[in-house]
């Protein structure tokens, strides 16, 4: 009787290690066990003084394509690639690209869509802003040169914002006209919500944007993505680095006529609202509410729902659902689109002419090789 208790006993002990190796490995591939049909991966602010966050880049994705993330179907980078304080954006873009390809040999170069920060030369082959057709969903891009960084009580920014919200405007307006009820990402550098920061206007005509969005997703299903605020303890109050919104949270937005401390109205959210994930680096404040992890973000697009994923070098951060207003949806809808285009104002979100992206590439290598 007491060698059959002895072989319980190990064999309860042997279980109780299977179970303890088996569960964290289960746990870390949850995020992926869903039932997505496409997958975006996003990040932010590759700023460092060498390469660092470009290495950084690779070793996040490679722990997310460990825990079972399947390839992407297109890559969101909300701008600044400095190297040095310098511009680096044409041989960034393309470290960003190689070090995707290097984890997911499958994946799309050309569907990393890059846009402008306000530390980058517009010059750099970003994705135009505007709507483009992604095909399982809708991206509305803005580079920082038409929503600019440190905005003043001047005329001209205040009038160039409005034009940006009135395009977006007509734009999301014939979507809901045409019945086209895909997602709508809107990728861009400058955050929505009021700041330390916005004590000097850094977004001081946000609300332009913001109250289009707002109204829009009353029927449609809205991302909006940013960057920016890895600097400071800016979004500290919303969670520091890795921040996340959803419907029914709220959003303070700063007042176009006024700046300060208290120079905000708190509205409700109807859209979602995060940050792409800071990779270069991060002042934010560690603490209970607040945190500075450095991470690579995924939106898994499901029929019903979405799942906001947050990776670093340490492996699963955290992850949100988010029920989708508009069911439905299939792997499919990219060449169905392609077929027949239903997305209203849609532009090509690749760079135009085969010539200038091999002349661009050229270049970019010939900067890496004298580059020190």
């Amino acid at each position: 009787m007491k060698g059959f208790f002895k072989k319980s006993l190990s064999v309860f002990c042997a279980l109780l290690l299977l179970l303890a190796v088996a569960v964290p490995a289960l746990a870390a591939g949850a995020p992926f066990d869903d039932d997505a049909y496409a997958d975006v991966l996003t990040g932010s602010d590759f700023q460092d003084l060498g390469t660092k966050a470009y290495d950084r880049f690779g070793r996040v994705l490679a722990k997310m394509k460990a825990d079972g993330m399947p390839t992407p179907d297109s890559m969101l980078v909300g701008g600044d690639y400095t190297r040095l304080l310098f511009d680096y954006a044409s041989p960034g873009i393309t470290q960003i690209r190689d070090r995707l390809t290097d984890a997911y040999p499958d994946a799309d170069p050309d569907a990393v869509v890059c846009i402008q920060g306000n530390h980058d030369n517009i010059n750099a082959g970003f994705t135009k802003t505007g709507f483009h057709d992604m095909g399982t969903y809708a991206l509305y891009a803005i580079n920082e040169d038409d929503f600019p960084w440190q905005q003043r009580l001047q005329p001209w920014v205040n009038a160039k914002v409005q034009k940006l919200a009135a395009d977006m405007e007509s734009c999301l307006n014939g979507m809901i006209e045409k019945g086209d009820l895909r997602p709508v990402i809107v990728l861009t550098h400058l955050p929505l919500h009021h700041t330390s920061r916005s004590g000097y206007a850094d977004n001081q005509y946000a609300a332009h944007i913001f109250n289009v969005l707002n109204k829009a997703a009353e029927t449609l299903d809205v991302i909006f993505l940013f960057g920016h605020q890895h600097s400071g303890d800016y979004d500290d109050y919303i969670g520091g680095s890795v921040n996340f919104l959803q419907p029914g949270d709220t959003l303070r937005v700063p007042l176009t006529d006024k700046k300060g401390a208290d120079c905000y109205t708190e509205e409700t959210l109807n859209f979602t609202y995060a940050n792409c994930g800071y990779i270069g680096y991060s002042n934010n404040t560690a603490s209970e509410t607040s945190t500075d992890k450095l991470t690579v973000g995924v939106i898994r697009i499901g029929t019903d729902h979405f799942r906001f994923v947050k990776y670093s070098e340490d492996g699963f951060f955290a992850q949100w659902d988010v029920a989708r207003k508009n069911a439905g949806g299939s792997a499919e809808d990219r060449l169905l689109r392609e077929e027949d285009p239903a997305l209203v104002c849609a532009e090509s979100w690749k760079l135009e002419n085969n010539f200038f992206r091999m002349l661009f590439a050229l270049l970019t290598k010939l900067r890496l090789l004298f580059s020190f």
